[in-house]
């Protein structure tokens, strides 16, 4: 049996919650998989983490040797792991940088990698494809997407499949603001308890102004095969939204794409849409395709353990498929 080891960079919420459930359930993976180093901004460089650094994690100090950000791609080059898993935060205003440094510099020291980085993946798609193919690199990205409900890898089960257009609810924070609206809830208050639930941040800008929704979207496009970029997208949010100029309809932030068109705004639903009944948190897609008519998804889309389970997903695509070529 073949031994994979993994480099994880950023062991935040999602790194501890991969970490945690990677443990959990290793027997039942038939692989030998373990996590040889930890790369983190605020806890260092970590070599052979053993069980207790979740512990010690949670504290935020300094677990293993002081780093700084300019080391972090020799470290990535130096390390032995076949595999790198990005954890990094979203960054929009760089364009998804540095974690597509991180990504582009383990492609090209012979590993492969696993993200559920939006930024990246969304800004630099085309790079990225054209690496895994130069130096026959896995590329897997399933987090950034409805974390580990099936979303863009639904395909994988379906050859041959055209598809023609995708909509769907791909915020649940969103989605939860406006579930509590249609409840009696200003957006102020409705706002103010998805942060205290953990479903918002403190600064909720990324998802109440579509920013989010927008990068999925553009992620689901490109692996449909359609080029779609934010300078070409209609992206609308929700701050100011009055539902109630939308009489006997239901309104939600709907990601829409086909070939031609991609927008992401507050649509008004007919009651009879399956779409307009998903509230709470949860996101859903539908895939309309030339065989099977539309395919209907719904689940948790975001969560460190539901994001989790989407790293956990592609690792077993890496560890079934070896090398691409």
């Amino acid at each position: 049996m073949r031994r994979y080891r993994l480099l994880i960079i950023g062991f935040g919420n999602v790194g501890q919650a991969f970490f945690r459930l990677l443990n959990l359930k290793r027997d039942l993976l038939g692989v030998d998989v373990s996590v040889s180093e930890i790369i983190d901004r605020r806890r260092g460089y970590i070599i052979n983490p053993g069980p207790s650094v979740l512990e010690d994690a949670r504290g935020g100090k300094l677990l293993g040797r002081k780093i700084g950000i300019d080391e972090i791609p020799r470290l990535i080059e130096e390390s032995s792991a076949d595999i790198v898993c990005e954890f990094t935060d979203l960054n929009i205003r760089d364009r998804g940088e540095p974690a597509f440094t991180y990504l582009s510099t383990a492609i090209k020291s012979g590993k492969h990698v696993i993200t559920t980085n939006k930024g990246p993946v969304a800004f630099h798609y085309d790079e990225l494809m054209e690496l895994s193919r130069r130096f026959n690199k896995i590329v897997r990205f399933k987090g950034t997407v409805m974390a580990g409900t099936p979303s863009f890898n639904v395909v994988d089960l379906l050859p041959g499949i055209k598809v023609s257009r995708f909509m769907g609810i791909l915020n649940g924070t969103t989605n939860f603001i406006l579930t509590r609206m249609y409840e009696g809830m200003s957006f102020n208050d409705a706002l103010r308890l998805a942060q205290e639930r953990g479903y918002a941040e403190a600064d909720p800008s990324l998802d109440i102004d579509g920013w989010d929704a927008a990068l999925k979207s553009i992620i689901i496009s490109r692996v449909f095969g359609w080029r779609h970029s934010l300078e070409n997208m209609e992206v609308r949010g929700i701050r100011d939204i009055n539902i109630e100029t939308f009489k006997d309809k239901v309104v939600k932030l709907i990601a829409y794409a086909d070939k031609d068109t991609a927008y992401v705004k507050p649509i008004p639903l007919e009651r009879s849409d399956i779409l307009a009944h998903v509230n709470e948190n949860l996101n859903a897609l539908r895939i309309s395709t030339d065989t099977l008519g539309d395919v209907m998804i719904i689940g948790p889309g975001a969560g460190p353990i539901e994001t989790a389970q989407a790293v956990l997903t592609d690792l077993m695509y890496i560890v079934n498929n070896g090398v691409v070529f």
